[in-house]
């Protein structure tokens, strides 16, 4: 009887499975978006934050009135610790600080006020660079 041998021989393909170049595919086109993405950022010139404010629902409380105050970003760079500031013609300002404002993106903040502040103006004070 001849001796049995235990050992298995690898069979070698050359045949790549279909779902194996689907995923490699897959994988380098993100891997390329990604850079590509990247690139483009870093690439465009610099635009500082460029913030504007507006009053955009007043809501009365008890203890006068809450004002609603959206901060827009039309700038490119983010701006953070944002003060808003609202007037009313006689009083004291009504100030609020806001962590941060997206570039291009908005954020809200809420001012309180003794009187009716329809005719209040409000404005951004100032920011620092994140």
């Amino acid at each position: 009887m001849a001796p049995h041998s235990t050992r298995k021989t690898a069979v070698q393909s050359s045949d790549r499975p279909l779902l194996q170049w689907v995923m490699a595919g897959l994988g380098a086109f993100v891997t390329l978006g990604v850079i590509a993405v990247v690139l483009w950022e870093a690439l465009q010139p610099a635009s500082p934050p460029e913030l504007h404010a507006r009053i955009v629902d007043i809501t009365p409380v008890a203890t006068g009135f809450r004002a609603e105050v959206e901060i827009f970003n039309e700038g490119a760079d983010t701006a953070a610790s944002v003060d808003v500031v609202g007037r009313l013609a006689a009083g004291a300002p009504s100030t609020a600080t806001v962590d941060y404002v997206p570039g291009r993106g908005r954020a809200t903040a809420w001012l309180q006020f003794d009187r009716d502040p329809r005719s209040a103006s409000v404005s951004v004070a100032g920011w620092s660079e994140p």
